[in-house]
């Protein structure tokens, strides 16, 4: 981590934006379509944010959404949401993504993930 990782006790404020911002653009890009049991924590000692979802995407494509790819099948047009252009991309590993909001990390993490052409594919077949 960089020295300007921010700390829940140095900035309560905007620690709890972040997660809002992050929690907010979740949705606005329906990133985390055909996910359940969404559920989110401090982590590293109140250094990072934990969002942790079962089944859905990929941890990795959850990322891509939010750094503004778009999603496979869907809309190219995923108009302005409230991270774009304050994270950029972190480590990530299999299971899990890594993002930084605002110098605050966050940790994006699947139980179970079926990845979202699957998603696509079930949600499309459930409207047609």
């Amino acid at each position: 981590m960089t020295d300007q990782v921010h700390h829940l006790r140095d900035n309560p404020a905007g620690y709890y934006e972040v997660l809002g911002r992050v929690m907010s653009a979740l949705r606005e890009t329906g990133a985390l379509n055909g996910a359940t049991h969404l559920d989110w924590w401090q982590g590293d000692g109140g250094r990072t944010w934990e969002i942790e979802w079962q089944g859905g995407p990929f941890p990795a494509e959850v990322a891509a959404r939010l750094l503004g790819a778009p999603e496979p099948g869907g809309d190219d047009d995923q108009g302005e949401h409230a991270v774009r252009g304050l994270i950029s991309p972190g480590r990530g590993v299999n299971e899990r993504a890594h993002l930084v909001v605002l110098d605050v990390p966050v940790n994006l993490r699947a139980i179970d993930p079926i990845g979202a052409s699957q998603v696509w594919a079930t949600l499309t077949l459930a409207q047609g």
